[in-house]
């Protein structure tokens, strides 16, 4: 095996991270598009409740599992980070996971809503019926 240099070392980690870092942001906007495409389904779609409630748990279950793996990538990225730093010879700065603490907040959220919803979705869900007013307008 050929040797490889620190700083081919160095670029390769480097381009992990910023690797991870882009899936790390992509993760939020595919469980909206994921929850909204299921919501939309259970809404829209003349299901009954059986089906309607498997669909929502599904969300239930691929919202929590995307908090695991945000936090399981965030835990990667920092390893690789703290590399980088080592590699850099300077000390790491403790970050801050505010950011992942607020998408998890968010996909939470998102579970216990379809959570609540999956209860009793024929309460919630009426195909191609608007149950409610918009916006406090009267029918």
């Amino acid at each position: 095996m050929a040797n490889v240099s620190d700083e081919h070392i160095y670029d390769q980690t480097c381009q992990e991270f910023r690797s991870l870092n882009g899936f790390f942001w992509q993760i939020p906007l595919i469980m909206m598009t994921l929850n909204g495409g299921l919501w939309y389904s259970v809404g829209s779609l003349s299901l009954d409740a059986s089906a309607q409630r498997a669909i929502l748990w599904f969300a239930v279950v691929a919202n929590l599992v995307m908090i695991a793996g945000l936090w399981r990538l965030r835990g990667v990225m920092q390893a690789l980070l703290r590399r980088i730093h080592d590699m850099e010879g300077r000390k790491q700065k403790e970050t801050s996971r505010i950011i992942q603490g607020l998408f998890s907040i968010l996909l939470a959220l998102a579970a216990f809503g379809a959570a609540w919803a999956s209860c009793d979705p024929g309460r919630h869900f009426s195909p191609g019926k608007d149950s409610s007013p918009a916006c406090g307008r009267s029918k």
